[in-house]
């Protein structure tokens, strides 16, 4: 890995044709323990967001424990670079070969849905040889809210709608070791009234 003080340095010594990713691992390693100091429940870092393995073991290092995986490609990534790293599966569609590698090979607990028929693939394909059902699961309803402060919308692509919320979470409950709720703003949401929005109509659901 090569360093230089700054990115126009960077042009200056490569004049690269092709895009290069850069990264500052001192800036991440500085916002990475804003966030587990500050904040007095767990981090999570969306490893889609930028997957360097560098960047990876830089957050690792600072503190960050708990990462957000939204594939089995980025399963596999972090299980390879941070064996003790807690790993959530929070992309609500997955194929059911993805959960069971998730859940049997990579030790992952905790996965969303926004549907029923999610909740029955994740049971289904957590259950083992022998027909035993997983007593460990750690399940997140995803809940639908407004994405009327991001500049990317994804109300309409994910999320189960507000009045369908409290049976899926019954339902959730009943397969669950630890149940809870998430949901997304949409990307680059500039308003803090964003949260306060969307957790007011948790609060609702549950």
């Amino acid at each position: 890995m090569l360093t230089y003080p700054d990115a126009r340095s960077v042009v200056r010594a490569l004049a690269p044709d092709e895009p290069v990713i850069l990264n500052r691992p001192h800036a991440a390693t500085r916002a990475a323990r804003f966030f587990v100091e500050k904040f007095p429940g767990k981090s999570l870092y969306a490893v889609k967001a930028n997957p360097s393995p560098e960047l990876l073991r830089v957050l690792w290092n600072a503190g960050v424990t708990h990462y957000d995986v939204a594939s089995i490609a980025e399963v596999r990534l972090v299980r390879g670079i941070l064996p003790e790293a807690v790993l959530c599966f929070m992309h609500p569609i997955k194929a059911p070969s993805a959960i069971r590698e998730a859940y049997r090979l990579h030790g992952v607990k905790t996965f969303s849905l926004d549907s029923v028929e999610e909740l029955e693939k994740i049971v289904a394909a957590c259950t083992d040889d022998a027909g035993e059902a997983a007593t460990d699961l750690r399940l997140c309803v995803r809940l639908r809210v407004s994405s009327e402060f991001s500049e990317l919308s994804l109300a309409s692509k994910f999320g189960c709608d507000l009045t369908e919320g409290p049976l899926l979470l019954q339902q959730a409950r009943q397969h669950a070791d630890w149940l809870g709720v998430c949901f997304h703003v949409g990307s680059q949401a500039m308003s803090p009234f964003a949260y306060v929005q969307a957790l007011d109509r948790t609060r609702a659901a549950i």
